[in-house]
Formats: C-alpha cells, sequence, structure tokens
C-alpha cells in the first residue's frame, strides 16, 4: 500500500519550458537540505502550454514528478488550481501559483517544522525577484531571460541555492522584508483539512494569471490562522523572467486586477495586517537581503538598464562618509570627493590619459588642484582643466582655466569656444547643483561634444541613499536626469560598470553614472 506523503506540492505552470526546470530542480530531494526524513511529491499543474509539458522530459531533473491537465483551460489558474489541489493527497499542501518560483534549500524543512508545531496556521516565505531591481522595472529596461541565465550563471546556486539571494532584491510584495507584513506569498503551505476548509481559491478571479486572486487568498489564510501565520526566516522563493501577466503587464493591466479585487471583496486592496509566528534562522549572509532600505520608497527613480542606482553601503556607512567627504581638503582647499572616487579618478586618469578634463562644479577649487595634480603625476604634461561655477575662486593653478557659469544655462554661460577646441579625449564631470534640471541641461550640452571613448561623470547620484532633508529636496536629481539622458541619447552611451563596480556594486557617488561615449 502507497504511503500518504508528509507533503505535495502544486506547481502551477504557463509556458515555462526555461524555467520550470530550474524551479523543479529547487524542490528536489538533491537540493533541499535538512529534508531526509521528509517524504514529498511534486504534481505540474499544466494550464495550457503551447507545447504542452513533456512529463518524461522532467524525470531527469525531479524524479517522479507528475504533470496533470485541467479539465478546462481558462485565463485565470484558480479553477484549475482548486481542481489538482484536491487531488493531492499530502497531510500538507504546497502552492507555487507561479510556476516560474525558485525556492531556497530549506524551503521544505522549515515548512515541515512549522507545520508540525502548529498545524492550524498557515506558512508563508518571503518572494524575492532575481535581478538588481524588481522586474515590473528591469524588464522595461532590457532585463531578459538572456541577462537573467548570465546572472544565474554567475553564481553557484544549484550546489548552494542561497546564492539566490545574492543576485535577487525583494519582490514589491514582500518590501516589509523578514519581520513585517507582507501582501502575498508564492510559497504557500497549508494544512490538508485546512485547506479544504477555506475552499480553496476564489474562482471569481478572472483576470490574466489570476490578477490579485494569490493576494486574495493570503489574505484569507491568515484569517484562517487567527491573524498569526507562520513566516520562515532566511528562506524564500526566487522569480524568473517570464512574461507574467502582473511582472510584463502595464499599469493600465494591473489596475484591471484592482478593480476586479474590488468588485470581488467590495473594497480596494489594502496590504494586510497580521502578527506572524516565526520558523528558521537568520544569518549574516542573509539578514540583510530580506530588509528594504527606508529610503528605497523615497526615490523617484530606482534603476535604469537593469541596474538599481542604490549605493551597496548601508545608509549608516554612506552618511558617515559623507561627513567625511565634506570635512576632507587637498592643499587646504575643500575637496568633497570620497576616497572611492579618487581612486577611481586615479585610474581613470591613467587609463584614458585625457587631453582635457572639463569639470562644472568647482567650490573652492580643492577637486581641481588635485585632478590637474594627477594628471601631472601620470605624466600628462599638456593636460588642461577646464572648471566652470556659478562663482568660481579666485584661485591661479598651472594649467586649470577657471570660468563663471550657470549650469541651468549653459549654452548662454558656459565657455563654449574653450571648450569646442579643447583636444580629446576628455573626462566630463558634472557635479553642480545636483538638481535635475540643471544635471539633464549639462549632459545635454556635452552631448554634441563628446567623442567616442570620452568619459561622462555624473556626480551625487549617492544623495538618494543619504538620510537628511537637504538631500530629499534634491529629489533623486542626478538619478533621474542620467536616466533620462540615457533614455533620449539611445545606444550612444553605456554604463561602465569597471567603474561603477570596482569596489561593489555601484560603491560610488556616480551610480551608474560613469558613462562611457561610443
Amino acid at each position: 500500500m502507497k504511503s500518504v506523503p508528509d507533503l505535495s506540492i502544486l506547481v502551477c505552470v504557463y509556458n515555462m519550458a526555461r524555467e520550470l526546470p530550474r524551479t523543479l530542480h529547487t524542490l528536489s530531494a538533491a537540493y533541499q537540505r535538512g529534508a531526509a526524513a521528509i517524504e514529498w511529491e511534486v504534481v505540474v499543474l499544466d494550464n495550457g502550454s503551447e507545447p504542452p509539458i513533456d512529463e518524461d522530459a522532467l524525470q531527469s531533473i525531479l524524479p517522479g514528478v507528475k504533470v496533470v491537465l485541467p479539465d478546462v483551460v481558462k485565463r485565470s489558474p484558480a479553477a484549475a488550481i482548486n481542481q489538482a489541489m484536491g487531488r493531492l493527497t499530502g497531510r500538507v499542501l504546497g502552492l507555487w501559483v507561479d510556476g516560474a518560483r525558485m525556492a531556497s534549500p530549506g524551503v521544505v524543512c522549515r515548512a515541515l517544522e512549522a507545520w508540525r508545531a502548529d498545524p492550524t496556521r498557515a506558512i508563508g516565505t518571503l518572494a524575492f525577484h532575481l535581478g538588481p531591481d524588481v522586474q515590473m522595472r528591469t524588464m522595461a529596461q532590457g532585463y531578459d531571460a538572456a541577462a537573467e541565465d548570465a546572472l544565474l550563471a554567475s553564481v553557484p546556486w544549484r550546489d548552494d541555492g542561497y546564492a539566490l539571494f545574492d543576485i535577487s532584491v525583494l519582490a514589491g510584495s514582500s518590501e516589509a522584508g523578514w519581520f513585517g507584513c507582507i501582501n502575498e506569498t508564492n510559497g504557500l503551505f497549508v494544512d490538508r483539512e485546512r485547506w479544504d476548509a477555506l475552499g480553496g481559491l476564489d474562482e471569481r478571479f478572472e483576470a490574466p494569471g489570476g490578477g490579485f486572486v494569490n493576494l486574495d487568498l493570503w489574505e484569507r489564510v491568515i484569517a484562517q490562522s487567527g491573524g498569526h501565520p507562520w513566516m520562515i526566516l532566511g528562506e524564500g522563493t526566487f522569480h524568473q523572467a517570464h512574461g507574467g501577466a502582473a511582472t510584463n503587464g502595464s499599469a493600465e493591466d494591473r489596475g484591471a486586477m484592482h478593480a476586479e479585487y474590488i468588485s470581488v471583496r467590495g473594497r480596494p486592496f489594502s496590504p494586510p495586517s497580521y502578527h506572524p509566528h516565526f520558523v528558521g534562522t537568520l544569518d549574516a549572509a542573509r539578514h540583510h537581503r530580506g530588509f528594504a532600505r527606508p529610503l528605497d520608497s523615497l526615490r523617484h527613480v530606482h534603476s535604469v538598464r537593469g541596474r538599481h542606482f542604490r549605493v551597496d553601503l548601508p545608509t549608516e556607512a554612506l552618511g558617515a562618509i559623507q561627513k567625511g567627504v565634506l570635512r576632507t581638503r587637498y592643499r587646504g582647499l575643500l575637496l568633497t570627493k570620497t576616497p572611492f572616487d579618487l581612486a577611481l579618478y586615479m585610474q581613470a586618469i591613467e587609463q584614458l590619459r585625457p587631453a582635457t578634463i572639463i569639470e562644472i562644479g568647482t567650490c573652492e577649487g580643492g577637486s581641481a588642484a588635485w585632478l590637474i595634480d594627477q594628471c601631472r603625476n601620470h605624466g600628462l604634461a599638456e593636460t588642461r582643466l577646464i572648471t566652470i561655477d556659478s562663482a568660481p575662486p579666485s584661485l591661479e593653478l598651472a594649467g586649470v582655466g577657471f570660468h563663471r557659469g550657470d549650469s541651468l544655462s549653459p549654452d548662454a554661460t558656459f565657455p563654449t569656444d574653450a571648450i569646442a577646441a579643447a583636444p580629446h579625449p576628455w573626462i566630463v564631470i558634472e557635479d553642480g547643483a545636483h538638481a535635475f534640471e540643471s544635471t539633464i541641461a549639462v549632459l545635454d550640452y556635452f552631448d554634441r561634444y563628446l567623442r567616442a571613448g570620452d568619459l561622462l561623470v555624473v556626480a551625487d547620484g549617492s544623495v538618494a541613499d543619504l538620510e537628511g532633508e537637504i538631500y530629499r529636496k534634491l529629489d533623486d536629481g542626478p538619478n533621474r536626469a542620467v536616466a533620462e539622458f540615457l533614455g533620449r541619447t539611445g545606444g550612444r552611451y553605456t554604463i561602465d560598470a569597471a567603474f561603477c563596480d570596482f569596489y561593489g556594486r555601484n560603491l560610488t557617488h556616480a551610480p551608474n553614472a560613469w558613462l562611457r561615449r561610443k
């Protein structure tokens, strides 16, 4: 007589030939840790894939996996999931509404640990998106299956699934993080009897992909759990790019999904409030991955070309560095450059060997003095520096020309004749007012003069990562300008990751803003 499995997991898929094998690998006994004493099965619900999923082809990935088909294929999987879940035999039921979600290695054992401690409570997991930002944004900027394949190939996730945390970010629905209240879960576990009592998914949700049906399900299992569901610490699911209805849909599409929720529930959706019980552990490597940065919610622009603007430093550390930057002097003059950027400019000078450096934002002249000295130290006796400020200092430095100019009106106020005649290659450093209007004006101005190989650096996008009202007033000016400039100039510029990421992901005051003219 066949034994009843401890756990049955249903994975719902639609046209996920690329993503499904990876999801199944992460649900295999070879991948899951601490689960040797647990018996579980995985059933794939193919909700109309073209071509249909070949069950035999999946056996080498997950031996014993089954593929089932719904009686009727609809654009919402709700009815098909209910039908398939009703046929599962496990004591605990797991549900992957979206089969493109890979799992971390402790999900199975932690879920069963929680269920055994108290089977009356549903068990949820945090959701992450593979890539540098949530896929609603990155996929509009060129992040695609090929980019994701390369990203996954960059970490040993098959041997150590926790490496997935290193190449992912919290999903928007899970931005409250480890100890907050999330909007939905994409690796849900429920006691068999509790699922039957719940009645499964609400089949009135008919939008493509189910719309808000999974958010609604999480609300309902929270209520069924008395407002105290289990949440698994240190584990999660990781969304692969696959053209999903929510991830790839437009704002209008998501608006229609919300409208359907209102029609079903009679009220707008609002994030659920509950008091979770926790199972699992957090180690240092995963701890910070499950906390959203509070300042992210205040950003006006998050990413460009699939790269988040976030500086890879904790807010506190970046703030301490900024205080030091504002005290740093060179030759008695205020320098206002981070130690990281000083080292990067040294390398840029050595590699590019510029004939001209153009700096917008002079302050006391410390950076101009430092830059020209670095050129001389690198044997660039003929390099000249043009520096522009609304109030240039009364200072004389060999090889440096100080000019008065307004970055809001560069065409009318910049020394255009001197700039146009300056020999290339150039390094142009926009370090002026840090407001969007002035920054984009400067970038548009120099676009007409820059040549292939020239370097354009937009400083102080890091202000979006700094606490303080003075920085909030800048409204992400540099980052917004970079994103718009790269959008309007097409392929004329590349983000030079060799500089942006030399010390860590965007560990520079110019995140995503070391731009190379092609």
